[in-house]
């Protein structure tokens, strides 16, 4: 598929994930409910790379690294029943940036669900999404820090100010992704891509000058993090 820019009128260059494996609780029927699934992705990003071709320059194109890393933790830690609602959530995200303009000008994605009918056949759903789909999302939801929510989870982007705290796993079951540099806890710097997870209390600090964003999905549901420990052992 060719897209075109809306700034230059020139076709769009294509970054591809493909065969992007994830584990995540999704599904209509009774035991889909309680146990995670395997699920395939296949993920293409819209873009102009050329700045990043020229100059060598990692932060002028998307790093492939993170966003499959920034993907599997939205699956993962997240809860759906259908297989549209994932590919929804992961679109606002990576049309969504926490800071600075959007590189990412469109998606396609799709979601592969193998084990749904036992090898008779493969379901997937495949979805196009835009800066136009952006604009009716952000009509239809007032800015806030919840990016996307369904009765099962919600996905928000927090938002800490310049040397400020977040008290996060307090009285809620919610897993944390760290989207920015520069967040200590306990005295320990936190990677971008850093994963904190439980029901704990945990106290974040921007040590930063600036603000910054951590991303946290909430699984309304019971049974979340034994389903993610049974995944990894």
């Amino acid at each position: 598929m060719t897209v075109l820019s809306k700034t230059t009128g020139r076709p769009l260059d294509v970054i591809t994930l493909r065969d992007l494996v994830v584990h995540c609780v999704i599904g209509v029927n009774p035991e889909e409910k309680i146990r995670s699934q395997l699920l395939r992705l296949d993920i293409k990003l819209y873009l102009d790379v050329s700045p990043a071709g020229l100059s060598g320059i990692l932060s002028r194109t998307v790093d492939y690294s993170l966003i499959a890393k920034q993907l599997a933790f939205i699956l993962t830690y997240s809860r759906f029943r259908l297989l549209e609602s994932a590919a929804e959530a992961l679109a606002v995200f990576l049309l969504t940036p926490a800071q600075g303009e959007a590189l990412i000008q469109a998606v396609d994605i799709e979601i592969h669900k193998p084990e749904a009918l036992g090898g008779v056949a493969i379901p997937s759903v495949r979805i196009y999404r835009d800066d136009e789909s952006k604009s009716s999302w952000i009509k239809a939801n007032p800015p806030s820090s919840i990016l996307f929510q369904v009765p099962e989870a919600v996905m928000e982007r927090k938002f800490v100010g310049p040397g400020a705290e977040i008290l996060i796993g307090e009285g809620e079951d919610t897993a944390v992704l760290i989207e920015s540099a520069g967040f200590v806890l306990a005295d320990k710097a936190l990677a971008i891509g850093s994963t904190l997870i439980g029901s704990k209390r945990l106290i974040l600090h921007n040590s930063n000058a600036e603000e910054r964003s951590i991303l946290a999905v909430t699984f309304r549901g019971q049974q979340r993090f034994q389903l993610a420990e049974d995944r990894l052992h």
